[in-house]
């Protein structure tokens, strides 16, 4: 039983240790929603661009979550922070403002100090309060860190590598541009060739749930549950390093595994 407390309370220890340790660095992009948790209407005074604005003014790479992504993201949204803004200390006076920054699971990131402004009109009250919070974020000397394992730039040496050995060295940049392109490509069309396969054989049925859906099969058994994310048809697979995304009218899920990543077509009635 005392082995069993010590195994609990050193596990609960490590966790907390593990959350206390991230870093905005350790995040590529800003997910910046249409509408904050106290707006009304969506980009309300312009709150909402005002921020993607300032991200973007001051080197982070901030996207709107109903915009294109970019693909590395699309494929792995645990790489961008969700932005949100409480107006919860403000007073009956004085408009007061703060940054709330979370991961893809909902754990806050980083809090800004709170902005505050005097200023009767509501528009420019929100707007004077945020560029006093976004402070915080000025003063951070920023840079994306990727996670252990390969960075971007020997991910890139390593498919210059393959291509040399394959034909005679021309220009480097957009030999390695053609390679990335041919990847893509094979790996979509044999993507999209097995998913038409699994769709005639299973058919998932997604049931709306607190904060996303379960998904089941036709026993019914539930075989995963989904959870939303700020980002419009993307959704995080409750207790794996997964997400479920449409893209060209397919669902895919994509799972990676620290070694390889595996991406396979689902067929799900909504």
């Amino acid at each position: 039983m005392l082995k069993k407390i010590i195994f609990i309370g050193s596990f609960i220890l490590c966790s907390l240790f593990a959350q206390a340790q991230k870093s905005i660095n350790d995040y590529k992009y800003i997910i910046v929603p249409k509408s904050f948790s106290f707006s009304k209407i969506d980009d309300e005074f312009q709150l909402n661009s005002l921020t993607k604005f300032l991200f973007n003014k001051h080197g982070y790479k901030a996207y709107f979550s109903d915009e294109e992504l970019p693909e590395d993201l699309k494929n792995d949204i645990c790489l961008g922070l969700v932005a949100d803004a409480s107006k919860e200390k403000s007073g009956m006076f004085v408009t007061r403002v703060e940054f709330i920054l979370k991961d893809c699971f909902g754990n806050t990131v980083i809090t800004s100090k709170v902005g505050d402004s005097r200023i009767k009109k509501f528009d420019r009250a929100y707007s004077e309060a945020m560029r006093e919070a976004f402070e915080t974020f000025q003063e951070i000397d920023y840079a994306y860190k990727p996670k252990e394992g390969k960075s971007e730039v020997s991910e890139i040496s390593d498919v210059k590598k393959v291509e040399e050995e394959k034909q005679p060295v021309k220009d480097v940049e957009s030999e390695v541009k053609e390679v990335k392109v041919e990847v893509v490509k094979e790996s979509k069309s044999n993507v999209v060739e097995k998913g038409v396969e699994n769709k005639n054989e299973e058919i998932f049925y997604a049931q709306p749930k607190n904060n996303g859906y379960q998904l089941v099969d036709s026993e019914p058994k539930v075989v995963m549950f989904l959870l939303s994310t700020a980002a419009e048809n993307v959704f995080i697979v409750k207790g794996k390093s997964a997400i479920v995304y449409k893209e060209d009218g397919f669902w895919y899920y994509s799972e990676n595994n620290g070694e390889l990543q595996e991406t396979k077509v689902m067929n799900i009635k909504f």
